[in-house]
């Protein structure tokens, strides 16, 4: 079992087919094929199904792909002296982050990282359904995940391992509305506003806790109403400046509201998650070096 046998696996894996994944790692089909059935019976399993226009992952090729991608990251990890006699972090980090979170903290913490350690090549995922993100670390995909707490999927099955958590604090979740509502106090309670149209954003993790909050269930519930739906966070806060409906958002997508124009306002009571780090533990030396990175 060589590094070029997982690689060529996994490639098999994201592209669906032999042909695309030979072209994606610079192999011709034949010498890809050969190489995946040599890997085949080094585990001792069939890993793929080879279809008439593509190829689909067999049970064991699901169950493998994990330890494929783990073994990978390891072989890339090394700690080396640079020629001042110090040690230098080599490697790969796979993070996987909730959308909301990507920017922040998402961008900051990883911005420290890579200044702290420049020699660690970064592959940052963000999915458009916050649902991705556990999924993410229970296939091995992410060894990291930046994500609101606690998560909402357990890790069950045959990926279940033992979860670890760093906790970063909370975000607070604010309520965006157009121009003109300047008079509304800050904080300000929900049932202060009536019926309102929202700006809704499936997939969101502040969705659910929202719907617990608003009156009658949810944004469709006691006069509210979901007027725009989109999975485009950036297209959230234009919409609301064009007067198409209210919407929540937190971190730094309400400092940049305000700096529109738009008039943002915390909840009273106010509405908070708890935003953290999960891995699998042992922590790798590159996930050990981010959460030294990130605590607070």
């Amino acid at each position: 079992m060589t590094r070029r046998q997982l690689q060529q696996f996994l490639a098999v894996l994201e592209h669906g087919s032999l042909a695309r994944a030979a072209a994606a790692t610079g192999t011709a089909p034949a010498s890809l094929a050969q190489s995946l059935t040599a890997l085949e019976r080094d585990v001792g399993a069939e890993l793929v199904h080879r279809l008439p226009h593509g190829t689909v992952p067999t049970g064991a090729g699901v169950a493998f792909a994990p330890h494929a991608r783990a073994t990978l990251r390891a072989l890339s990890a090394d700690v080396v002296a640079d020629p001042a006699g110090s040690e230098r972090l080599r490697g790969d980090l796979d993070l996987v982050a909730d959308p909301v979170l990507a920017v922040d903290p998402g961008a900051a913490l990883l911005g420290r990282f890579r200044r702290a350690h420049p020699d660690v090549r970064v592959r940052f995922d963000v999915p458009d359904d916050a649902e991705e993100v556990p999924r993410h670390l229970a296939d091995g995909r992410a060894e990291v995940a930046l994500t609101y707490l606690p998560l909402d999927q357990p890790l069950d099955g045959p990926h279940r391992r033992r979860t670890e958590v760093l906790s970063l604090g909370s975000q607070e979740l604010h309520l965006v509305l157009p121009p003109g509502a300047e008079d509304l106090p800050d904080p300000l309670a929900l049932d202060r506003l009536g019926p309102c149209d929202v700006v809704d954003v499936p997939g969101s993790r502040w969705r659910e806790v929202v719907r617990a909050r608003v009156s009658g269930g949810g944004p469709s519930g006691g006069g509210w109403r979901v007027a725009v739906r989109t999975v485009h966070r950036e297209a959230v806060v234009p919409l609301v400046l064009a007067g198409a409906g209210v919407a929540f958002t937190a971190g730094a997508a309400c400092r940049w509201a305000a700096q529109q124009g738009a008039v943002v306002r915390r909840l009273d009571p106010p509405l908070r998650l708890e935003v953290g780090l999960v891995h699998h533990g042992p922590a790798s030396p590159v996930v050990a070096a981010l959460l030294r990175t990130a605590r607070p």
